[in-house]
C-alpha cells in the first residue's frame, strides 16, 4: 500500500474521552511512498456515547484534510479510498440519509457535501468511502495508526 502510486488509502478512526462528548479523530494517509498521520480533537456534548457519530466525523475530518491538500497544491492520485470500520459508511455512496437518527444524518450530509466539493474540484479523481472488511482490518498497521492518532488527540 505504501508504494502504490495510483491509489491513496486513508484509514480513519475515532475515540471518545470517558463518554464526555469529547472525541479524537485520526486519519492515516498511505501511498506514494509515504505514511502520514493526522489528528484533531472534536467536541459535541449532545452526541455523548455515539460511536457512529464519532466515526462519521472522522471521515469528515479526512475529507477536510484532502481538500486542504488540494488547496496547498499537493499532487492527488487518480483513486482515493477512505476506510472506516463502521458498516453504515457504505450507505454514504448512495444517500445523504443513512439512518433514522437526525443527528447522524446531519454529519452524513456534511460528508456528502465535502465529498461533492472534492469531486467538483477534482472530477477526474475516483473518491470512495468504504467499510473495512475484516481481512483488511486484521493486523493493519495503518488502521492502528489512525486509532492511535484518535487516542492521541484526546490525550489517552
Amino acid at each position: 500500500m505504501v508504494q502504490d502510486e495510483e491509489v491513496l488509502r486513508i484509514f480513519v478512526d475515532a475515540s471518545e474521552l470517558n463518554y464526555q462528548g469529547i472525541f479524537g479523530q485520526g486519519a492515516c494517509f498511505v501511498g506514494q511512498g509515504e505514511v502520514i498521520t493526522k489528528c484533531k480533537k472534536h467536541y459535541n456534548l449532545l452526541m455523548k456515547k455515539q460511536n457512529v457519530y464519532a466515526e462519521l466525523a472522522a471521515i469528515g475530518f479526512a475529507l477536510e484534510q484532502l481538500l486542504a491538500m488540494h488547496k496547498q497544491g499537493c499532487a492527488i492520485k487518480p483513486e482515493i479510498l477512505i476506510y472506516s470500520d463502521i458498516p453504515l459508511v457504505d450507505y454514504l455512496n448512495g444517500t445523504k440519509e443513512i439512518t433514522k437518527n437526525k443527528s447522524i444524518n446531519i454529519i452524513a450530509k456534511k460528508i456528502w457535501d465535502l465529498k461533492q466539493e472534492f469531486e467538483d474540484k477534482l472530477p477526474s479523481i475516483n473518491l470512495q468511502i468504504k467499510n473495512m472488511d475484516p481481512e483488511l482490518k486484521k493486523f493493519n498497521p495503518f488502521y492502528k495508526a489512525a486509532h492511535n492518532e484518535a487516542r492521541k488527540a484526546i490525550n489517552c
